[in-house]
């Protein structure tokens, strides 16, 4: 394991071993996990701005979706008509992004493809099941 030393302001680190302390962790062990953590979510955002859709696919999948609401009253009908497409759609982050079933590989935002999170609890008057940011669905609802 590599050492590395680093300079930092002496109330700061004096807080910092204060908090490490209080959640019984050495800053050596806290600093790791915020390394690996910052590292992770680089490496994440990286490889989602390399990832370049295909335009085709897009356009199948916006008439995949749209032919999908047209039979949809509710987020209900509306998976069990993705799933007839042989797709689905799953929370992610403050929205949902649509996936493939088979494979489970996330294909593209909501957005990208039809209505946008929001629109579609506006359109439904209910926010996605087991979404797991309830408040943004109250908080369109409180709005329309």
């Amino acid at each position: 394991m590599a050492e590395t030393l680093f300079h930092c302001d002496d109330a700061l680190w004096m807080r910092f071993t204060a908090l490490c302390r209080a959640q019984d962790e050495t800053p050596g062990a806290v600093l790791r996990d915020l390394v690996r953590l910052e590292v992770k979510r680089h490496e994440s955002r990286k490889a989602r701005s390399d990832e370049v859709i295909d335009e085709r696919l897009l356009v199948r999948l916006r008439l995949l979706v749209a032919e999908a609401l047209a039979e949809a009253d509710g987020w209900s009908s509306l998976q069990s008509a993705l799933r007839h497409r042989g797709l689905r759609f799953v929370p992610s982050g403050g929205g949902l992004t649509l996936t493939d079933i088979a494979t489970s590989r996330s294909l593209a935002k909501s957005s990208q493809v039809g209505p946008a999170y929001l629109d579609l609890v506006r359109r439904f008057s209910a926010g996605f099941p087991g979404h797991p940011r309830p408040g943004l669905a109250a908080q369109a609802l409180a709005r329309a």
